[in-house]
């Protein structure tokens, strides 16, 4: 039904698209709503005096009163940045540079954790001497209760960072259970990476202090990200870098800065891509919003689990045969080690999924598997492309 409004499968009649875990693809109108802005409207923003200027920030200012709207929050929280690892970053060291964090103090992440979580902490463990602990697993993938809570009792744990829905597994986790077990003076920050396609955001509901999730996965360009940051942290935190754009006063001995969202955004900001995104929550809203992903997804992972079950006995799902997941599928064969190999074969029949670690080496080195293969479905694939699927599968397996 939505695949039309796609010029990705007009272009390429064959493709079977099952790698939006990674990035999803473009609609038409997000694809016309900035070639129209850049035509006719494109210029920098803040401090015009011109006509299209005004007119790029009025665009600019749009996309993010959509985004307040989509996450129930105030402006002043919303914070825009580039990618999910500048984003992990900008708050890593915002709260090091605030003296939040400091030496012997506790950082907990998980075993699933992506590395845009993990490795700016690592840096910065080694240059401030602080611990970084990582909660376990059982044996069905879920997270071990005991350990996890038994960490947070620790009196030095001062930041908890974690995802909502793994890029590995899929599933979903709750996030106001966990939440119950932490201090309230502890930082909680949330990865809502692979949740935000798939879940409507309500933040005076989730109890954290802070999230991070990108929009290139859906629907806009890459070049966007938003954070969510309280006001009192916004407020209080020292950013990572400063620049133009995010002072408020500077003169040749001293500088003050803002104590709003713009103080995280030093320089020219993304408009193109901001546009980007305005468009395609423009385009969300017109098929009934983040609920019809969902429903038409809810109906995907249903029939791909029927499927992966009359393979059991030959291909193995990470994360057990339930529905509390999103359409995200990582698998392996175990006479299969070799997982480039399966790659190649199904890219030979023009599907496109993804193998090797996913950015989360920690998880498939504490199950000891070198990789895994992934397929991760959206709005524009349907049941033929999931019976394309496992055809190639079924070749592979036999």
């Amino acid at each position: 039904m939505y695949k039309k409004d796609f010029p990705i499968f007009q272009n390429n009649p064959d493709l079977v698209f099952l790698d939006t875990g990674a990035s999803s693809q473009k609609p038409q109108y997000v694809i016309d709503g900035v070639s129209e802005f850049i035509s006719n409207s494109y210029a920098n923003i803040h401090r015009w005096s011109y006509d299209i200027s005004e007119k790029s920030e009025e665009y600019y200012d749009k996309s993010k009163e959509l985004v307040w709207e989509f996450l129930n929050c105030k402006a002043s929280e919303v914070i825009y940045t580039y990618n999910s690892t500048y984003g992990f970053n900008l708050i890593a060291q915002s709260l090091t540079n605030s003296n939040i964090l400091q030496k012997w103090d506790t950082v907990l992440l998980w075993i699933w954790e992506h590395h845009a979580n993990v490795l700016p902490r690592q840096v910065l463990a080694k240059q401030i001497g602080f611990d970084i602990q990582f909660t376990q697993i059982d044996d069905n993938y879920e997270i071990d209760r005991e350990d996890f809570q038994k960490k947070c009792e620790n009196p030095n744990l001062k930041i908890v960072s974690i995802w909502h829905v793994s890029n590995v597994t899929g599933k979903i986790y709750d996030i106001k259970k966990i939440k119950s077990y932490l201090r309230d003076d502890i930082f909680f920050m949330i990865d809502w990476s692979q949740s935000f396609p798939n879940f409507k955001i309500d933040v005076q509901d989730l109890w954290c202090d802070c999230f991070i999730f990108t929009w290139h996965k859906v629907m806009a360009y890459t070049g966007i990200w938003v954070v969510y940051l309280k006001k009192d942290w916004i407020k209080n935190l020292n950013p990572m870098i400063s620049g133009g754009g995010a002072i408020k006063d500077v003169d040749i001995s001293w500088y003050s800065l803002p104590r709003n969202s713009s103080k995280f955004e030093a320089g020219t900001p993304n408009i193109i891509w901001a546009v980007s995104l305005l468009k395609s929550l423009e385009y969300i809203k017109s098929i009934g919003w983040i609920e019809t992903i969902r429903k038409h997804e809810q109906e995907l992972v249903d029939y791909t689990l029927a499927k992966f079950e009359e393979l059991s006995d030959k291909v193995k799902l990470i994360w057990p045969k339930t529905k509390d997941r999103v359409a995200v599928f990582s698998f392996f064969i175990p006479d299969h080690s070799n997982f480039n190999m399966i790659w190649e074969q199904f890219a030979e029949h023009n599907v496109a999924i993804r193998c090797g670690g996913h950015c989360a080496y920690p998880l498939h080195k504490n199950i000891d598997i070198p990789g895994t293969c992934r397929a991760s479905a959206y709005l524009y694939n349907n049941k033929e492309d999931i019976d394309k699927f496992f055809e190639v599968l079924k070749q592979v397996v036999s």
